[in-house]
């Protein structure tokens, strides 16, 4: 499984969460308002919640079955713990995650707050490792 794949497939994970959207058709129209949306890399200007998935790695040019992943939070204006309560669902879903699309394992290994954008939302970045199950790599 390449990086773009692995994304999308953490993309799709993470927008089967009730009100969470992922919309991976670039020409789909703008997320909804309310919803929390899913974007592969970088975070769009709207809705207010976002998490941005963007995967880096492999660790080593020997090891091609762990990959790393980035959630960037994003959280309503003047919410404090807005991008926190998102890493908290986040973490409940992807974490210890076994067996699902070509992933073995996903594991945390990091996250903390990033500050407030211009807009006072609350950001955060949070880590993950990730195992494939990928027998090309093996060969």
């Amino acid at each position: 499984m390449d990086d773009a794949q692995l994304t999308r497939t953490i993309c799709e994970i993470l927008g089967g969460i009730p009100g969470w959207e992922w919309w991976p058709d670039p020409e789909s129209p703008p997320y909804p308002k309310d919803s929390t949306a899913i974007w592969y890399g970088p975070i769009q200007d709207g809705p207010d919640r976002a998490i941005g998935v963007r995967v880096y790695g492999p660790i080593s040019d020997t090891d091609l079955l762990v990959r790393r992943v980035q959630l960037r939070s994003r959280g309503r204006q003047r919410l404090i713990d807005d991008a926190d309560r998102m890493a908290g669902i986040a973490f409940t879903v992807l974490h210890e995650l076994s067996r699902v699309g070509g992933i073995s394992d996903i594991r945390r290994i990091s996250g903390g707050p990033l500050g407030a954008d211009s807009k006072g939302r609350e950001e955060r970045s949070d880590n993950y490792q990730i195992i494939l199950d990928n027998p090309e790599a093996i060969q």
